[in-house]
């Protein structure tokens, strides 16, 4: 296994390791290459929603397509969040016959018909492949922007990657104009402010709806409560009942031996009669004579 670190200064609080964590081989997959062999820097979009996540770009490389983890090297969400997802050690599997030469890093999003990426996504592209080749010796043979190229770009690539406009916005990559966010060395981000009013009202959204949420599940956790205070009241009649029921058979041989002990009574009394009669009888006919 090739395990190679990265720390970007100019990514601070945007670049985010996920070798260990995303689905699949990160580390060998498919296979181990030399950095010397690596020759360009390969834009992709994922051609999904923007709001793909990680995990699903890999899984549906790895259940889709067959493949031992993600195809790319480095993903680059709309917010310019970038993720480290297939060690730059290995070839991964992003541009057909050509996987040794490149480092594939992939805007999430679909850019075509017109689409094009954030502006975050543009700085955060920029300064990762800035990273790559002005202060990262190994790679020895990027040494310019021109090593930059939309897959479609390639030899031998019949892929409109990463979309029919890539060469409009290309340049945004190579000197990204920042209109939203300026990133000084200090890592200082400044906010345009109707931009952050309009994603204040999109979490103020998100928080209502996340509250209505909340309270449909405690009336649900309600209402369950109460089912159960229902069911616990019906188990104690029920318990109730078979006690009273259990109590019948000895209420019976009680009543039982009651009866048993009346009838030997009355066999005494009757035996008491007999003989108070033959007594008599005896008394009777005996003066009698």
């Amino acid at each position: 296994m090739s395990k190679i670190d990265l720390n970007i200064p100019a990514l601070s609080g945007k670049f985010f390791d996920l070798r260990e964590l995303i689905p699949g081989d990160s580390f060998n997959w498919s296979w181990v290459r030399s950095l010397s062999d690596v020759n360009y820097l390969a834009i992709h979009h994922s051609a999904g929603s923007d709001n793909q996540t990680p995990e699903e770009i890999s899984n549906y490389h790895i259940n889709n397509n067959g493949w031992g983890g993600i195809g790319y090297h480095f993903l680059i969400s709309k917010d310019g969040t970038v993720y480290y997802v297939g060690d730059i050690s290995t070839a991964r599997a992003n541009v057909a016959n050509l996987n040794e030469q490149v480092i594939g890093i992939c805007l999430i999003g679909n850019f075509t018909q017109g689409k094009v990426p954030t502006d975050e996504q543009y700085l955060s592209a920029h300064s990762l492949c800035d990273f790559f080749i002005s202060n990262y010796p190994d790679l020895t043979n990027l040494k310019s922007w021109d090593v930059v190229v939309g897959h479609r770009e390639l030899p031998g690539q019949t892929s409109i990657c990463p979309g029919e406009d890539w060469l409009s916005w290309k340049k945004r990559i190579v000197s990204p104009v920042q209109t939203n966010i300026d990133r000084s060395p200090l890592g200082t981000v400044t906010f345009n402010p109707l931009k952050t009013t309009n994603e204040a009202i999109f979490l103020q959204g998100q928080v209502s709806r996340f509250q209505e949420t909340i309270n449909h599940q405690k009336s649900q956790i309600d209402n369950l409560q109460a089912s159960l205070a229902a069911v616990n009241r019906q188990l104690i009649t029920l318990k109730e009942a078979l006690s009273q029921k259990d109590s019948v058979p000895t209420q019976v041989r009680e009543a039982s031996v009651n009866v048993e002990l009346e009838s030997k009574k009355e066999d005494q009394t009757l035996t008491l009669l007999q003989g108070f009669y033959n007594l008599y009888k005896f008394i009777f006919e005996k003066g009698v004579k």
